[in-house]
């Protein structure tokens, strides 16, 4: 059987700024925009502020990085504590189709590259090679139908995207980022479906905490570590820990050639990826026919998607990710909440009766799609179709169909449209000066010779 920790180790070690294609590089600046568009669209949630105050109790050290929004300086892997968690708080950020690499990716090589001066290419290259690590490691290990039930590792292999990111910004190669990648695999979580089934807000935490545990365990490999070689390996039992089986072919399948950057979704709205489809169906039918959300009789959406087309609760959503993970609930908040940005954080709207009663009105129709059974269509570039029937109480019916949701690689973002929902998200606590300010600095990061120029930008 081929090395395949070594193979990837490698890759990473020997991945050059010049080796990567421009439009990679252009994909890696939107991920970097959009992910701290996301973080930054947290900044005055109960959660954010939480996880930044835990950060500053944390403190700093000699090699320190900057809060996103906050602009405090604390040790580096206690910033990507708060940044992570507030990447991931409003479910905005970019997702690939084993979870959220960027809610990791981005505040991991963000703050490493501040803290250790390195340049712009550096950061992108870190950024575009941590990817490429990450989904085939996800890729790989993907658990059977059964072993899913059981816990879905999201939060596991989740750790391989930060603790690349910063290996390769730290300098790390060779044997020593075969080792790197070995500590990465002994420090998974576990996975236990009661993070999923229970909808806890704590599943935002443990972005954060995933990446700061990856960027302790690139110091920890950096200063110094004995053996702990080719853990992905079939002896090594990475995968037994997370899976019931492997797909070997993953890790080195295209490598080099197919960089997975370009193959996540760059999310649209502010839910999770399984209604980013509805949520542009809803935008299209009310843009275009302007109906009075109060005259609806019943919206019906089809497939049918276990956990995300239950019923609106009649005494209202007990978690605020449950709400994020319902259809029913983000069709009425588009429909009769406040405008898409933070206010959608705030928990008086989970039990609010007006949003209840119109979510009360959402139904999920036609057959059952489960997540689990979408993947062998993610890993060939395609995406599940979802209808919408809009019934008015006249009796008058308005109906759409949609496969690819805007920013799904198949109805990728130009530039200017990531701008504008990074615009959005962070309306609220940016001035334009400084919003422009932060994309001018972002789409020229090639040209940035320290990196630790980013604290200004970032700081509200």
């Amino acid at each position: 059987m081929k090395q395949y920790t070594k193979i990837l180790a490698d890759y990473l070690s020997d991945l050059k700024y010049e080796d990567i294609p421009a439009e990679v590089l252009e994909r890696a600046k939107l991920v970097t925009l959009h992910t701290i568009g996301a973080a930054l669209s947290s900044m005055r949630s109960k959660s954010a502020q939480d996880i930044i105050r835990i950060a500053k109790t944390l403190g700093g050290g000699g090699v320190e990085a900057t809060i996103i929004g906050d602009g405090t300086k604390v040790g580096v892997a206690n910033a990507v504590l708060a940044t992570g968690t507030m990447a991931d708080l409003l479910d905005w950020e970019d997702c690939a189709w084993t979870g959220h690499p960027s809610a990791g990716a981005v505040p991991a090589s963000l703050a490493v590259a501040e803290a250790y001066h390195k340049s712009g290419k550096d950061y992108l290259t870190a950024l575009v090679g941590c990817y490429d690590i990450y989904q085939r490691v996800a890729m790989a290990v993907q658990p059977s139908d059964e072993r899913f039930e059981q816990g879905w590792g999201l939060h596991c292999w989740q750790i391989f995207a930060p603790t690349a990111a910063a290996g390769k910004l730290m300098g790390i190669k060779g044997d020593k980022m075969n080792q790197l990648l070995g500590t990465a695999a002994h420090m998974t979580p576990v996975a236990i479906n009661v993070i999923h089934s229970s909808f806890s807000d704590f599943y935002h935490f443990t972005h954060g905490l995933t990446a700061q545990l990856g960027v302790e365990c690139s110091l920890i490999t950096e200063a110094g570590i004995s053996t702990l070689m080719n853990s992905l390996e079939d002896d090594g039992g990475y995968y037994l820990g997370v899976s019931d089986q492997c797909d070997w072919d993953w890790y080195d399948k295209d490598l080099g050639k197919r960089h997975m950057i370009m193959e996540l979704m760059m999310k649209n709205w502010p839910v999770n990826m399984w209604i980013q489809t509805p949520m542009d169906l809803i935008d299209k039918l009310y843009r275009k026919h302007q109906f009075d959300p109060d005259s609806i009789a019943s919206i019906e959406v089809s497939p049918y998607i276990p956990e995300r087309s239950e019923e609106a609760p009649a005494d209202g959503y007990a978690s605020l990710v449950r709400a994020q993970f319902s259809i029913p609930f983000c069709m009425a908040m588009y429909l009769k909440g406040p405008k898409v940005g933070y206010d959608w954080l705030d928990a008086k709207y989970l039990n609010d009766p007006a949003i209840l009663e119109l979510a009360s009105k959402v139904h999920g129709v036609g057959e059952t799609s489960l997540i689990p059974h979408n993947f062998d269509k993610f890993q060939k570039g395609s995406y599940p179709v979802y209808g919408m029937k809009i019934t008015m109480q006249d009796g008058t019916v308005y109906e759409e169909t949609m496969q690819f949701p805007k920013g799904h690689p198949q109805n990728d973002y130009t530039r200017q449209e990531c701008i504008d929902v990074f615009k959005l998200a962070t309306s609220d606590v940016m001035s334009e000066e400084k919003q422009n300010a932060l994309c001018d600095f972002i789409f020229n990061i090639e040209n940035v010779e320290d990196m630790s120029e980013v604290a200004k930008y970032i700081t509200l």
